[in-house]
């Protein structure tokens, strides 16, 4: 029972550090002009897209057993 009580302290914690993590971010998003949003959306979607890109090329791969 010991461990599944640190677990949860440490689940805790970390959810109560991401909640810190996110308003800090919101707030910092709250003080960039439009065009400095619509650049970093722009540049989260690219990433997303070079992920799925890279993911479906190492998932394709495993599935025809190339490797990773």
């Amino acid at each position: 029972m010991g461990a599944t009580v640190k677990n949860a302290g440490s689940y805790i914690e970390r959810l109560r550090m991401n909640e810190e993590r996110e308003d800090m971010e919101k707030n910092v998003m709250g003080n960039m002009s439009v065009e400095q949003l619509s650049d970093l959306l722009s540049f989260y979607h690219m990433m997303r897209q070079i992920c799925s890109e890279v993911l479906d090329r190492k998932l394709n791969g495993i599935v025809h057993g190339i490797g990773s």
